[in-house]
C-alpha cells in the first residue's frame, strides 16, 4: 500500500534534484522553455513542502481551540499550494513565453545537448514520481470502491494525494513539451517553437491550479460524504432494531481520515435507558461498519 506520505516524499526528492539540474541547463542554454520548466520545478518543490507541513500540523489532535482536530489543515494547504505557486509559476511561464515571442529573431547558436540530457533524466525522475503516485490512487480507487481514476479524482477527499498525482503527471506531459519545443527550435532556429513550449507549460500548470482549487474549495467549506456512503448509512441506521426512523443525517469531512456523523433517530418508544443506550451504540456501530473514518457520530434519539 502506498501511502500519500510516501508519494509527497518521493516527488520532493525527484522535484529538488530536477530544479537544479533544469536551472543550470537554462543558464548555459538559454532556452525559455527550460525556464518554464525550472518555475514548475521550483513551484513542485514548495508545493511539497507545504503538503508536509499540512500534515504534520493536522496531526496535533484535538485542542480547546481546535475540538475537531486540525484535519483540514491538508485541505488548507492544498488550496494554498494549487492557487498561489501553481498559478504563480503557470503565468510566469506563461510570461516568458510571450516574451521570446515578441523579442522575435532566430534562436542562439548554443548547443542544447545538456538539455536533452536534463529533460531526458528529468523524464525518468517524473516517470518513477507519477507511478509512485498512480499507486497511491489505485490504493484509494481500490479502498473506496470508485469505479475509475477520473472518479477517484472527483470524489477522493484527500487533496495531498490528488495534488501530488495530478502534478505529476502534468509535469512528464510539460517535459515532454519541452522537450519538443527545443527540438524544434534548434532544427528550424525559430525561437516560436520554444516560446510555444513554454506557453503550453504555462497554461498546463494554471489548468492544474484551477482544477485542484476547485476540488479543495468543496472540502474547505465542509463536503460530507459521497451519495453512495451516504446511501450505506442510511440502510445501516434503519436496519438497526428498535429504530423506527431516521429524522435527519448530516456529514462532513474533518480531515481525509477524518468524518462526522450527525444523526437524528426516533427509537421505539417503549425502550428502557439502558436498552435505549445499547440501541444508541448499535448504530454508531453500524455508521462505522459503513465509514471506517467516521470518528466523530453524535446521535440524536427521539423516542416519541
Amino acid at each position: 500500500m502506498v501511502s500519500t506520505r510516501v508519494v509527497v516524499l518521493v516527488s520532493l526528492v525527484a522535484s529538488t534534484a530536477i530544479a537544479i539540474a533544469k536551472f543550470v541547463a537554462y543558464l548555459l542554454t538559454g532556452n525559455v522553455s527550460m525556464l518554464s520548466q525550472t518555475y514548475y520545478s521550483l513551484a513542485d518543490v514548495a508545493n511539497q513542502g507545504l503538503l508536509l507541513l499540512g500534515f504534520r500540523l493536522s496531526e496535533e489532535g484535538a485542542s480547546r481551540k481546535h475540538p475537531f482536530g486540525r484535519g483540514k489543515e491538508q485541505y488548507f494547504f492544498a488550496f494554498v499550494v494549487t492557487v498561489l505557486l501553481f498559478g504563480i509559476a503557470g503565468f510566469a511561464s506563461v510570461r516568458e513565453g510571450y516574451a521570446a515571442l515578441e523579442a522575435g529573431g532566430g534562436a542562439a547558436d548554443v548547443n542544447v545537448t545538456i538539455n536533452y540530457v536534463v529533460l531526458g533524466v528529468a523524464l525518468l525522475f517524473e516517470s518513477y514520481a507519477l507511478y509512485t503516485s498512480y499507486g497511491g490512487m489505485q490504493t484509494e480507487r481500490e479502498a473506496k470502491g470508485f469505479g475509475s481514476m477520473f472518479e477517484t479524482f472527483r470524489r477522493s477527499k484527500d487533496p495531498s494525494l490528488l495534488t501530488a498525482a495530478t502534478e505529476n503527471f502534468v509535469a512528464v506531459v510539460g517535459v515532454g513539451v519541452a522537450i519538443l519545443g527545443i527540438y524544434l527550435t534548434d532544427r528550424t532556429g525559430a525561437v516560436v517553437y520554444d516560446a510555444a513550449a513554454s506557453i503550453v507549460i504555462g497554461l498546463l500548470l494554471m489548468g492544474l491550479a484551477l482544477a485542484l482549487a476547485w476540488e479543495s474549495r468543496s472540502l474547505i467549506v465542509g463536503e460530507g460524504v459521497t451519495r453512495r456512503e451516504r446511501i450505506a448509512i442510511v440502510d445501516a441506521i434503519r436496519a438497526v432494531e428498535d429504530v423506527e426512523e431516521l429524522l435527519d443525517l448530516r456529514t462532513m469531512h474533518l480531515g481525509p481520515e477524518s468524518v462526522l456523523v450527525a444523526c437524528d433517530v426516533r427509537f421505539r418508544p417503549d425502550l428502557e435507558t439502558t436498552e435505549l443506550e445499547r440501541t444508541v451504540d448499535a448504530v454508531e456501530d453500524a455508521i462505522r461498519e459503513q465509514v471506517p473514518e467516521a470518528d466523530r457520530i453524535y446521535v440524536e434519539a427521539e423516542s416519541v
